[in-house]
């Protein structure tokens, strides 16, 4: 799974990374179509939430084998992160492929 974490820095340094709840349902929204990659541990609400949002507009939910601080620490962040979306579509095949997903 550090592979994936590591693609999802690899994102966040390019600029290419879309990471929070709300501002990946936006992203979703304003109509990116790369995978959603979530945490383990994610709230059944949230979970319910990035569901209904991905199945709506048609992307893949990847859950990761990370915990909410593991994918904030992989980004620079101090806090916990639920979950982030690479908007760039060669990185986020890479960071899917890296989790064991097709």
């Amino acid at each position: 799974m550090s592979r994936a974490l590591s693609y999802i820095g690899i994102a966040k340094k390019a600029g290419k990374l879309v990471f929070g709840t709300d501002a990946v349902c936006d992203a979703l929204r304003c109509g990116v179509k790369t995978p959603v990659f979530a945490a383990n541990d994610i709230s059944a609400s949230t979970e319910k939430k990035l569901t209904d949002k991905c199945t709506f507009y048609g992307v893949g939910l990847v859950r990761l084998d990370a915990d909410t601080a593991s994918l904030g620490h992989s980004i620079g962040k101090t806090g916990a992160v639920a979950a982030v979306l690479i908007t760039d579509e060669g990185l986020a095949r890479a960071a899917r492929s890296a989790t064991g997903e097709k």
